[in-house]
């Protein structure tokens, strides 16, 4: 089974869960540490929001002024995203080929996304080629430090890793709070497979930044541009 497969098996668990979004750090930590690194909406603004999910994100940076379109595989996420927010468009469809002409956005985002992408490097040479010149790409992903740990140890102070930090794998993360549960289907990658995938396909880092209150922190956020 695909990721993109697993996570329409547990989009109705996902659609409780990030619409109860104190269980995942959203309002405290996701989304103002993404928002910090979002450029200003433009006269030509467009905004594509690649796993848009059940559409949080995209409404959020609707209330900032930005004309936004969502990409989203699962069909169950994609439909709860338009009955919740029906101002914006989305489009069911794989990251790795978009449906959108070359150089037609102004702003990429993935937001909590890029890990649950099988195809990473084709995702990112997607996003490459719909921004036009100049473009930016606005990304927040689980801190690879973070996803290097094993999962008994990934809401404690002390992590241990017994799986090579370098080596890519798959991991599933069951969790329940408060009586909602949510399994998380995603892949571990070092920093350095997601650096060469934005240097790969002609991005250049222009902010990064870290967050998490233990030892480690658990969520990374960077903005890149697109070389003309």
């Amino acid at each position: 089974m695909s990721i993109g497969d697993a996570w329409e098996q547990h989009a109705p668990n996902w659609i409780a869960w990030a619409r109860t979004s104190s269980h995942d750090l959203f309002a405290t930590g996701t989304w103002p540490e993404l928002r910090a690194v979002l450029p200003a909406p433009t006269a030509d603004d467009l905004v594509l929001e690649i796993g848009c999910g059940e559409g949080r994100v995209g409404r959020e940076l609707e209330r900032l002024g930005h004309r936004v379109v969502g990409i989203e595989l699962s069909a169950t996420l994609a439909r709860a995203a338009k009955e919740a927010e029906p101002s914006f468009a989305i489009a069911r469809a794989d990251a790795a080929a978009l449906p959108i002409i070359d150089a037609a956005v102004t702003v990429v985002v993935a937001c909590m996304a890029l890990q649950d992408i099988d195809d990473l490097e084709a995702a990112v040479c997607e996003a490459a080629r719909v921004l036009r010149p100049g473009g930016q790409l606005c990304v927040a992903i689980v801190h690879p430090f973070a996803s290097a740990q094993d999962l008994a140890t990934l809401d404690e102070e002390q992590a241990t890793v017994s799986e090579p930090y370098l080596r890519a794998r798959r991991y599933e993360d069951p969790v329940v709070r408060d009586g909602l549960a949510m399994t998380f289907v995603s892949m571990h990658r070092p920093l350095s497979a997601y650096m060469s995938a934005f240097s790969d396909a002609g991005f250049l880092l222009t902010a990064l930044r870290e967050f998490g209150r233990r030892a480690i922190p658990w969520l990374l956020v960077a903005r890149l541009e697109k070389q003309s």
